[in-house]
């Protein structure tokens, strides 16, 4: 049954949204609905959207899909005074998209029933609402961003500026909304003024490469590398609060000698000062208890073939309140984890068993607990109490038809 066509909006493609995105284009289609796909990369969109409804086997869903069309980054605006740039770009970036779908419109002789960004940043949002009108449209979105809910007034750290969702979600056109942090469900429905807010899960891809498939290369790089000594590995995209210097410092404990560690991503270097990156590069490139492969990991595939390999996941991030699907991975792979404590990530490992927690930034704390984390012993008892099952289920990617139906099924038939 078609109950109506869905916009799907995204102007980003890399790390996680490409992921993101054709799992939520599959789930809406999957829950009745057509599904109009704006993104920044549509032959690769086309492509990962075949190839994940034959995998499920819902190639009956594809018809519902209509073809993907692009939409690129909005050219800034460099009007004068600064002052009123952000206000122009807003509109640029949310009134190109309105007339993209009123041209569709008249086109198909077709009406959208409502816009779903795919994932919502403050720095594109902070506007919206003074724009809407020339948007036009009813929506709904995926809000990630915990720190208004667990840092309230805290600066977002690479934008030093606040988050934002009391300015967003109070819109006249909004029909619901998406959150991975279970802790934002009730705050954000206060904003929200009482509509539909629904907690996604936080999925990833759980696979591993097939043998003598290349994205297992890196993994085995890893394992000569480090010649029989348990691997403690951080990965993704490598910013201050990931921990970085945390990490580094663990490196070069004493009692981390016989401990092998590995940094796979980009660094974000323009955080650190000079002097600080210099100290970091100086240990990753000296250090022989470590291996920094500096460059983006190019699928979950490969990430997943590392973490497998490894005996500890390094997530004791700083300054991080957001969800991670790190966990999903953790979990499905059966390894350990340490995290730092105070939020979301801790709550989680807490309640499921999935590994250690931290105090954040406490190096001492870290290493001591890497230390137990890798004692004989501790991989069968925490497998014995361990909930990864349970994690998985709560954060499986069958879960989203049903997280799509309440997210737009208030807007009726």
């Amino acid at each position: 049954m078609n109950k109506g066509v869905i916009a799907l909006v995204d102007w980003y493609w890399g790390g996680h949204h490409a992921n993101f995105y054709v799992n939520f284009a599959a789930a809406i289609a999957k829950a009745g609905y057509r599904v109009l796909p704006l993104c920044s990369d549509p032959d690769d969109c086309t492509c990962r959207l075949s190839s994940l409804l034959c995998q499920d086997g819902n190639e009956d869903v594809a018809g519902l899909i209509y073809e993907p069309l692009r939409l690129g980054q909005p050219e800034r605006s460099k009007i004068r005074p600064a002052r009123f740039r952000a206000a122009r770009n807003a509109g640029h970036r949310f009134g190109h998209v309105g007339k993209r779908l009123r041209k569709w419109e008249s086109n198909q002789d077709a009406k959208i029933k409502c816009v779903f960004f795919a994932y919502m940043y403050d720095r594109d949002f902070k506007l919206f609402h003074k724009v809407e009108k020339s948007f036009g449209f009813r929506w709904s979105g995926l809000y990630p961003n915990s720190r208004f809910f667990r840092m309230q007034g805290k600066p977002i750290t690479d934008a030093k500026e606040a988050p934002c969702p009391d300015e967003v979600f109070t819109s006249s056109l909004l029909s619901s909304a998406a959150v991975l942090d279970e802790g934002a469900v009730e705050p954000m429905g206060r904003i929200a003024g009482g509509k539909p807010i629904v907690r996604m899960p936080d999925f990833t891809e759980e696979k591993l490469p097939a043998p003598g498939e290349g994205s297992s290369g890196l993994a085995n790089k890893i394992l000569s590398f480090a010649q029989g000594r348990p691997v403690v590995s951080l990965m993704g995209h490598l910013k201050s609060t990931k921990g970085i210097e945390e990490f580094t410092a663990a490196i070069q404990h004493e009692s981390m000698r016989n401990v092998f560690f590995f940094l796979g991503g980009e660094v974000t270097w323009s955080e650190l000062s000079d002097a600080k990156r210099r100290e970091i590069q100086k240990v990753w490139e000296s250090a022989g208890n470590v291996f920094a492969h500096l460059q983006y990991i190019s699928s979950d595939t490969e990430m997943n073939a590392v973490m497998s390999i490894s005996d500890v996941i390094y997530a004791a991030y700083r300054d991080f309140p957001n969800s991670s699907n790190i966990l999903t991975k953790t979990a499905f792979l059966k390894k350990s984890i340490i995290v730092s404590e105070g939020y979301v990530m801790a709550e989680r490992v807490r309640e499921y068993e999935l590994g250690e927690v931290v105090t954040e930034g406490d190096v001492d704390k870290i290493v001591e607990t890497i230390n137990s984390m890798l004692a004989d012993g501790y991989a069968d008892e925490l497998n014995a109490r361990a909930r990864w099952e349970d994690y998985q289920a709560v954060h499986s990617r069958d879960r989203l038809p049903d997280c799509f139906e309440k997210l737009l099924s208030p807007m009726g038939e």
